[in-house]
């Protein structure tokens, strides 16, 4: 049985948690990191991180109707409310109402989400920029697989696990 992360010998004062529970632990791990860098990002930003993740997403898709952001975001859209709700207060983003169906609106950054929709550092994004710049491509490409594979399988329990390439 593999022990992660490979590096860490067993005998190195840790105890063998088995594959499993070990992987859990560094997904903890990776929340507990994700949860106090948000918070962080709110103090110094005004900003947590997923309010700065919708706010990225619209900067790259202007014009992106909220349902089609909470599918991207993988969010429910009652979720992606709150969100969006907050960027609006803060005058990062706004909403235009489609021109063919009036109960759908379309996103959009404003001047001071533009301004705000810059690369920063101390943020989760940059510190993911780092990591998978010094993993390189194949090992980013299996580990985004686990996780893509974690998601559905915690958003979809009954579901068996499929194979994948």
């Amino acid at each position: 049985m593999r022990t992660w992360p490979a590096h860490a010998p067993a005998d190195a004062g840790q105890p063998d948690l088995g594959e499993v529970l070990e992987f859990m632990r560094l997904l903890w791990a990776v929340s507990h990191g994700m949860q106090k860098t948000s918070k962080h990002m709110a103090r110094r930003l005004g900003l947590t991180g997923p309010q700065r993740l919708g706010l990225r997403l619209i900067g790259r898709f202007p014009g992106v109707a909220a349902g089609e952001l909470a599918h991207l975001l993988r969010l429910h859209p009652s979720t992606l409310t709150g969100i969006l709700v907050r960027l609006e207060r803060q005058g990062l983003i706004e909403r235009r109402p489609d021109d063919n169906d009036r109960r759908r609106f379309h996103l959009f950054l404003t001047v001071k989400g533009q301004r705000a929709n810059q690369p920063s550092s101390g943020t989760v994004e940059t510190a993911v920029k780092i990591v998978l710049a010094r993993l390189g491509e194949r090992r980013v490409a299996t580990a985004a697989q686990v996780l893509d594979a974690l998601a559905e399988q915690l958003m979809h329990p009954g579901r068996q696990g499929e194979k994948t390439n």
